[in-house]
């Protein structure tokens, strides 16, 4: 450990000694040009000297260079023709000094042939030395946008996806695997894997790298990957070592990810979703975690005027929920209702979410076709004459929240197909046949169910 920090601590001088070879040698073939401009007989021991000391100082920045290359900073393909282009510059620094030192001996061609070779490597080597501080684009990154795309150069987009519903979001594909693209993928890729480890798929991720995995499962500060982005970023090991490091937001997400299990084929929605990491979620995706009536998080095209028409000839009051959203409100309260009517109702069936047949003389085997409104989420039946039958007739709404039976004819009977709709959140039950007993163990089974009333 303290000689991997001392060799750490002898690659950070590569910065101050790297420019130096670069000026020196750079006034030694300027000032031996200058010469040969002006026709002096005789070449300058200043020249030679010029080369000497870049020579040496290439030589310290390659040696320096060789040590910060060791930290695992920079990726190996690129760093490998870096660092030997650097150790040829010095053999050729060297070189040519002695040719400058001993100019009476090598004529011209010589010595303007070691200066094109030097000013070439020094320009190769200087520019391999950018791409490993800034990145291959460094060059042309802040160019005008018709030079960019002269030269081919790809934008990377770096803003991660804006979502919108928790259903359709895979929370590996959509949220955690953009983040590693924009901020890890460049070291650890099908073309790179530094460390022996690549994030290009969720099964190569769970392979880990040299050292082993480096996600372990609900259990984020064991995990290499979670404390690698945690370090404090001046040390060695903090990831990533280079560019933009992971936001705050970014990291606990990553955090939240890891404590869920890390799983790679989940959605959103099947996870739990902390209240403080909601936020997080709404600032980096855009989307809003916080639970929603059934009736917000539909999609679907919106009728046209002509079925709207239809529904309010034979008799129904509609209108639609307003704004953007296309499902209807639907209403019939007179004595006089026919199963031809529902059935213009069962036309449109996927766009009703409120249905209202209080006070009407609706019948039981009626509501087969109401139980087949996939998006109702409020059923208003007070004052029918509906049994238990009836209740049967809709144990197949997964959606529906509320139910009125107020003042209707079931009985403890109808609790079991209460029982079975699984988004029912509230149930009104005064004046019926229903004891509190068993309403009060309804409730007690379904807790996240308020039954309202019972027998009084």
């Amino acid at each position: 450990m303290i000689a991997l920090e001392f060799s750490t601590f002898l690659g950070r001088f590569h910065p101050l000694f790297v420019h130096l070879p670069i000026g020196f040698l750079l006034l030694a073939i300027l000032l031996e040009w200058y010469q040969a401009i002006t026709k002096k007989k005789r070449k300058s021991r200043l020249i030679a000297f010029a080369w000497l000391l870049g020579a040496v100082s290439a030589f310290a920045a390659a040696l320096c260079g060789w040590f910060l290359g060791e930290s695992g900073s920079y990726q190996d393909d690129s760093l490998f023709v870096h660092r030997w282009l650097g150790i040829a510059l010095v053999v050729v620094a060297f070189i040519g000094w002695r040719i400058k030192y001993k100019s009476d001996n090598f004529s011209n061609v010589v010595h303007n042939g070691i200066n094109i070779v030097l000013l070439l490597m020094l320009t190769i080597e200087g520019h391999k030395g950018g791409n490993l501080t800034h990145g291959e684009n460094y060059l042309v990154e802040y160019a005008p946008a018709p030079i960019q795309n002269m030269l081919g150069v790809v934008q990377r987009e770096e803003k991660l996806p804006q979502l919108s519903s928790p259903d359709s979001v895979t929370v590996y594909a959509d949220m955690i695997h953009p983040i590693l693209e924009t901020k890890c993928i460049s070291c650890h890729s099908d073309e790179v894997q530094r460390g022996g480890l690549n994030l290009a798929t969720p099964e190569l991720l769970q392979e880990g790298g040299e050292n082993g995995p480096v996600v372990e499962a609900s259990q984020p500060t064991e995990s290499e990957l979670f404390r690698r982005v945690t370090l404090p970023q001046k040390n060695t090991k903090y990831m990533p070592p280079k560019g933009e490091p992971m936001t705050y937001d970014e990291i606990k997400v990553m955090e939240w990810w890891i404590a869920q299990g890390a799983p790679f084929d989940k959605k959103l929605s099947d996870l739990e979703i902390p209240n403080t990491i909601k936020p997080t979620i709404l600032r980096l995706y855009g989307l809003d975690t916080e639970p929603k009536p059934w009736y917000e998080t539909v999609q679907l095209a919106p009728l046209d005027s002509t079925q709207i028409e239809n529904l309010r000839s034979v008799g129904f009051s509609v209108r639609t929920l307003g704004g953007k959203n296309p499902l209807l409100d639907v209403k019939y309260s007179n004595t006089d209702l026919t199963k031809e009517q529902l059935m213009e109702l069962d036309k449109v069936k996927e766009h009703i979410t409120w249905l209202s047949l209080a006070s009407s003389n609706v019948e039981d085997e009626w509501l087969s076709i109401v139980g087949n409104f996939e998006n109702l989420t409020r059923l208003q039946l007070e004052k029918t004459d509906i049994t238990d039958k009836g209740v049967g007739m809709l144990s197949n709404l997964s959606h529906i929240e509320t139910l009125n039976l107020y003042g209707t004819k079931v009985t403890d009977s109808c609790l079991a197909d209460l029982e079975k709709m699984e988004g029912l959140k509230r149930v009104y039950l005064w004046r019926t046949g229903v004891s509190p007993e068993d309403a009060k163990k309804l409730q007690e089974e379904k807790a996240e169910l308020q039954v309202i009333g019972g027998k009084t």
